[in-house]
């Protein structure tokens, strides 16, 4: 292959998913969930996919329902007799089979235990659903010593040295006493969270609770910490914006979106005046305009962004322009600038950053032009420098409002595969793009995005709704267009010279694609 072209549609490996289980044996091990399985314990005779060592686990406990419109999994406790909780929440009973089917989102903890969740039973059972655990991830254990503190940090001095960028150098401390175990966070810039939640200072720690610093978890099993060594973490994201709401409440904006995204996905944004677009990608953000009121979840790699901004707040990021290239700086030099800006030093020190930048260079092949001028770059080894330029921070999902507007057509094409190859690099990339034709491969003319969400405004309510997700080639066919800007056409009001469809695709998606979303 030339230096002019690049290889824009490399495979990139979506993580399945997976159950990590801790029993009365306390030793973690990981299962993966392939289609629907039941959940059960270990006994002669046991017929269960999944069995754990636990008395107070029933024979058929619950189950997990896989549903293939959205590769989506749900749980159900079959009326057990010790029930399931769920984030720390005991599933109710809804009928004679058993609980409603709970949607489990990444990161979600399941436990089987007694009311009393900070004293455990000796039997209880911890599992945590995942999308985004490595099952070559490499898991260590550290013996908590009586009476006594342990640090926790990338630091080389920590006694629990984790090997995560994104950790702090001194980033957390525990102290055990006769008290109890108490955790607290040394005003690391990515924060701590136990059970899902955010902790400001310090938390009281008890057995089976999960950690989590940056990409790490760390579980808590008797006088045990186990934690992993996960490295860079790729993304899967999962949206349900249940509602978006303006003047108290009175005005509903966007109304029940829920889609799921795994690293690698381009997703293209596309929705009428008035449908909810920018709502959207502010819910995503976390940053809601004056006046709205966003109810529901953003969950990325098991963390949810309402509950964790601060530990969140520089994976999800809106990306309102390109860093223009300095023509007479070297490639390393230009990277270096940005390194200095995207990674503070009160966290990075110059050694740090310079390995981050390696790592980069070294990731997109271009190591070996790291002392040319950017000006000497061919256009295909320019893109691949605007790629690196996006990528030296630890962004995981990368939101782009019009990229392309005000570009010429080569540059719009350009700019979008810019944007296909940052997430091909382990990344999320969701673009609003009024000239969404124009994002096609320039060798192979096939279209750059991995899937397309419509969102259309429905006369029922006012509100936006979810009119399709999925892939490109499989919207021009539910649309039935030729071009993805069409799809417009079908949705607008007709005094908007469009068809004024919306009614009729947000029903039709809710009938044929919504199963997984509505129930």
């Amino acid at each position: 292959m030339s230096e002019e072209k690049t290889a824009y549609y490399r495979p990139v490996a979506i993580r399945p998913a997976t159950l990590l289980i801790i029993d009365k044996r306390n030793v973690p091990y990981i299962v993966s969930l392939d289609w629907d399985m039941t959940l059960g314990r270990e006994y002669p005779g046991a017929d269960t996919n999944i069995r754990v060592q636990s008395l107070i686990t029933g024979r058929r406990h619950g189950e997990f329902v896989h549903d293939d419109s959205d590769d989506s999994f749900y749980y159900i406790d079959n009326n057990s007799t010790n029930g399931t909780y769920i984030n720390g929440v005991k599933l109710p009973p809804y009928n004679a089979r058993g609980s409603k089917a709970y949607k489990l989102w990444d990161g979600d903890i399941i436990r089987i235990d007694r009311k009393t969740l900070s004293n455990p039973h000796p039997e209880s059972v911890l599992i945590i659903f995942s999308r985004s655990f490595d099952p070559e991830e490499q898991w260590q254990s550290f013996r908590i010593p009586g009476m006594t503190r342990v640090t926790i940090g990338r630091g080389e001095n920590n006694m629990i040295r984790l090997q995560d960028i994104m950790a702090s150098r001194e980033h957390a401390y525990m102290i055990k006493d006769e008290r109890g175990m108490f955790l607290y966070d040394c005003n690391s810039q990515n924060g701590i969270s136990v059970n899902g939640r955010q902790v400001e200072g310090g938390i009281q720690i008890f057995n089976r609770d999960v950690i989590r610093i940056a990409n790490t978890l760390l579980i808590v099993i008797g006088n045990q910490i186990y934690y992993n060594h996960p490295g860079e973490k790729v993304g899967a994201l999962s949206v349900h914006v249940r509602s978006a709401t303006v003047n108290f409440g009175r005005k509903t904006l966007l109304n029940d979106v829920r889609f799921n995204a795994d690293t690698g996905d381009f997703i293209l944004i596309l929705g009428g005046s008035g449908a909810g677009k920018t709502t959207l990608i502010n819910a995503i953000l976390g940053n809601n305009s004056p006046g709205v009121k966003t109810n529901g979840e953003v969950i990325l790699d098991g963390l949810d962004l309402y509950k964790n901004f601060k530990t969140m707040k520089s994976q999800i990021g809106l990306v309102p322009q390109f860093i223009d290239l300095r023509l007479n700086d070297k490639v390393r030099q230009t990277l270096m600038d940005i390194a200095e800006i995207k990674l503070s030093s009160k966290f990075y020190s110059k050694e740090e950053k310079q390995k981050r930048v390696d790592e980069i260079l070294n990731r997109l092949g271009v190591k070996n032009l790291e002392n040319h001028l950017i000006r000497q770059l061919s256009g295909g080894q320019k893109k691949k420098v605007s790629v690196a330029a996006q990528l030296v921070g630890f962004q995981k999902v990368f939101i782009c409002d019009e990229p392309d507007s005000g570009l010429d057509a080569a540059s719009r094409v350009q700019q979008m595969e810019i944007l296909k190859e940052i997430a091909n690099n382990g990344k999320i990339v969701m673009v609003i793009s009024h000239e969404p034709d124009d994002a096609v491969n320039s060798i192979t003319n096939e279209i750059l995005f991995t899937k397309v969400l419509v969102l259309a405004k429905s006369s029922t309510d006012n509100a936006g709704h979810l009119a399709f997700f999925g892939s490109p080639y499989d919207a021009l066919e539910y649309f039935g267009v030729n071009r993805l800007q069409d799809i417009m056409k079908e949705i607008n009001p007709d005094y908007e010279g469009g068809k004024g469809r919306a009614d009729y695709y947000i029903n039709k998606f809710l009938t044929q694609k919504g199963g997984g979303f509505y129930q």
